[in-house]
């Protein structure tokens, strides 16, 4: 008797071989898990890149400004004080003006490059960096922070830290610099999610755009940074908001 050839069993098609998974994939559906996790961690490789393109970038500019008008405005104060001191019993205000000029720049680059190359976190996390801020504020400034906060910053990562402490003492330095405040508020949500703070004072304000240096643009790019962002919320004679949300 002849045999007969029986074809074998096909095969139950996977979930990605099947026409309608490749049409939602056609469509831009929902991704396997495999191709999710993948696109994640390219994202997160993506992010680190950007970061650490902005950190070496504000080293090198931080450099540059330290090496260059930093040093030489120094050297300038100095000449300008020997020359002012041997003529004593002269007293020549235009002089004294320029001098004066050249102090106040070579405060404001130092504030800069402060600014560009933030101190680390110290051993009291970021809650006892902004109370010792806070501390500074009222004893220099005239200036009372309150601070309140919900969670823990170890509900954060290391990273994430430092931009929530990069971001705060910018605000910071922003009411004490432009609003004519004497009271500010900072509020941490660590147990968010997102995490959210929030930095407010009760000084003048601003109507439209608002202020738009590179103190509130650094903030911004910390912000994005992480995949968070930052909003400024004013009102004219009322007081300026500063809110940092993390990312989702």
């Amino acid at each position: 008797m002849a045999a007969v050839w029986t074809p074998p069993a096909l095969a139950e098609p996977s979930a990605c071989d099947r026409p309608d998974a490749v049409v939602r994939a056609a469509k831009g559906g929902p991704l396997s898990p495999v191709r999710s996790r993948t696109q994640s961690r390219s994202d997160t490789f993506a992010q680190q890149a950007v970061e650490d393109a902005v950190a070496r970038e504000r080293a090198r500019i931080s450099r540059e400004l330290h090496d260059g008008i930093a040093t030489e405005l120094a050297g300038a104060i100095s000449l300008f004080k020997v020359y002012l001191e041997s003529r004593k019993g002269q007293p020549d205000e235009t002089l004294k003006n320029v001098f004066d000029i050249l102090e106040r720049s070579l405060k404001h680059v130092r504030e800069s490059l402060a600014e560009l190359r933030p101190a680390a976190i110290g051993p009291d996390g970021v809650l006892g960096d902004v109370r010792h801020q806070a501390g500074e504020f009222a004893r220099v400034y005239g200036i009372r922070v309150e601070l309140s906060s919900n969670g823990t910053e170890d509900m954060l990562s290391p990273h994430h830290r430092e931009v929530v402490a990069q971001v705060v003492r910018e605000a910071l330095t922003n009411v004490r610099r432009h609003s004519g405040s004497t009271i500010c508020r900072v509020k941490m949500g660590f147990a968010a999610r997102p995490f959210l703070i929030e930095v407010s004072d009760e000084g003048r304000g601003f109507a439209g755009v608002g202020p738009s240096g590179y103190g509130l643009m650094g903030m911004r790019e910390r912000a994005a940074g992480i995949g968070g962002r930052l909003e400024v919320v004013s009102t004219e004679g009322r007081g300026t908001t500063v809110f940092l949300f993390g990312p989702n």
